[in-house]
């Protein structure tokens, strides 16, 4: 019952904050929406008026020049030389208006071409030779795109009357084609007039939430798109918008702690209150604590009644667990020493082959995941069967001993020294190259011939040393240790090899 209650109130309290931030979200972007319209228009509007208004000027302006020297033809008589002068006059206007080239076509299509600069485009000549005085007539003002080019040519169409022609010797009916190639100047210029930063693209641009784009399209002879250039600017709204985000998660915030609140007000009156003074009875052994909830019928009421029936129970309970207790703790203590047993040898002290079994495999997968060196000694007791037939299995024992005491004391503490069986010890030596492993294999050999130096016996040890490489499992690893050994036995015992 209470879980039912409680469960009704988060899933009311749910839906009117889920509610109120989803109307509050779509209001928000709806208006984000709006404002981004009303700037990009009033941006692209600008761009495109400032655009046009610029190549209205620039055809005026070279229209302007061919007309005032057309009616200086028309007012005075020239000589050839004065016709000269103005050729150069005129020239000297058009690259004053930053004119790249000049070139006239008759029917027959483009008959001369003239480079006013340094520049010159081949690829540019080649488009203009595709032209024709046909596609050109009626035309003021286009572009061309340069294949392979960052930037465009811009072209102006001129109708110069037959005077001006016969500057370059053309007495057919003819038109001037004028043009510029753009550079990286023009894009600055562009970008101080609309204040915005501009690109060249054979494909419009596309906004998003925070960039306007806008692309005006560079038309061609044909009135086709041969480009766009590209103008972006900031979203100077997308600040203010997301002070309303803002305001948005804080409203959220405020609303959820409120109903939060709401929610514990409740929990504290259906649960906790109750919970509090059960648990109070049940730490100071009080059931009258609880006798005032033992009549509600909801689920505290069900639990009034079984903790007033534990406390009556609970002195047997505790000496239950006191005796569980005990029960316990010997249970512990005979599984440590069973864990001793297991880990270490009774006789040696070294570790047992029940570690090694343990162990093995996690310093091999360890050593090849972090490539970490590890190593391996193999030991074997020189002629340790003759010691114990000739001396008895006492001193054997006494010999193992000895060998074990000068093993733990000469090597390291994160290392294995593991009794495999009989006289056979093997020394696993994690995070040790097979230079180190050697050294240590070298110091074991000589401090257990002189420990046993004074005794009636001889005693000395055969060791083989090996480092796990990359292509190597467990089993070779192991086996190349003992083949080691193998050869200190069959090189005369008392000696160290190594192979790698």
């Amino acid at each position: 019952m209470i879980a039912q209650k409680l469960r009704k109130l988060v899933i009311l309290s749910s839906i009117i904050f889920v509610i109120f931030t989803f109307v509050l979200g779509i209001l928000l972007l709806k208006n984000l929406k709006s404002a981004f319209d009303v700037q990009f228009k009033e941006f692209s509007l600008n761009v495109s008026k400032a655009l046009e208004f610029q190549f209205s000027q620039k055809t005026k302006e070279l229209q302007r020049t061919f007309d005032n020297l057309k009616s200086l033809f028309d007012r005075l008589p020239l000589s050839e030389e004065e016709y000269v002068f103005f050729k150069e006059s005129l020239i000297s206007n058009l690259k004053t208006l930053n004119i790249d080239f000049l070139a006239i076509y008759e029917n027959s299509g483009l008959v001369q071409i003239h480079y006013l600069g340094e520049q010159h485009s081949t690829r540019a000549e080649n488009l203009l030779n595709r032209l024709s005085l046909k596609q050109l007539t009626g035309k003021s003002h286009f572009f061309l795109d340069i294949p392979n080019s960052s930037f465009p040519i811009e072209l102006f169409v001129l109708y110069p009357s037959p005077k001006i022609l016969k500057l370059w010797e053309v007495e057919t009916p003819s038109i001037i084609l004028v043009g510029k190639y753009w550079t990286v100047t023009d894009f600055v210029k562009l970008e101080e007039l609309t204040g915005a930063s501009v690109s060249y693209s054979t494909n419009p641009g596309n906004s998003s939430l925070t960039k306007l784009v806008y692309s005006y399209p560079l038309t061609d002879q044909s009135n086709k798109n041969s480009g766009y250039l590209v103008f972006s600017k900031n979203f100077t709204l997308l600040t203010k918008y997301l002070i309303y985000v803002v305001i948005l998660v804080i409203l959220s915030i405020i609303l959820l702690i409120s109903i939060l609140s709401i929610f514990y007000l409740q929990l504290k009156k259906l649960a906790l209150a109750p919970f509090s003074d059960i648990i109070y009875a049940i730490d100071n052994h009080t059931p009258d604590t609880v006798e005032k909830y033992i009549y509600r019928d909801d689920e505290i009421g069900s639990l009034a009644n079984a903790i007033k029936n534990y406390l009556h129970q609970r002195e047997q309970i505790n000496l239950y667990l006191k005796e569980l207790e005990t029960k316990n703790q010997s249970l512990r203590s005979l599984n440590e020493q069973i864990r001793q047993l297991l880990e270490k040898d009774v006789l040696t002290g070294l570790l047992t082959r029940y570690v090694f079994n343990s162990q093995i495999e996690r310093l091999y997968v360890s050593s090849k995941a972090d490539r970490i060196p590890l190593s391996a000694i193999s030991i074997d007791a020189d002629n340790f069967k003759k010691i114990n037939d000739t001396f008895g299995h006492n001193v054997g024992d006494e010999v193992l001993k000895g060998i074990a005491e000068v093993i733990l004391k000469n090597v390291r503490a994160s290392d294995f020294p593991i009794r495999m069986g009989g006289e056979e010890i093997l020394i696993l030596l994690p995070e040790a190259d097979i230079d180190a492993a050697h050294l240590i294999a070298e110091r074991i050999r000589t401090k257990v011939e002189e420990k046993f130096k004074e005794t009636p016996y001889k005693v000395t040890i055969s060791l083989g040393v090996t480092q796990l490489k990359g292509n190597d499992t467990i089993e070779s690893f192991l086996k190349r240790a003992d083949e080691a050994l193998y050869i200190s036995k069959s090189n005369g015992k008392n000696r160290t090899t190594v192979l790698f």
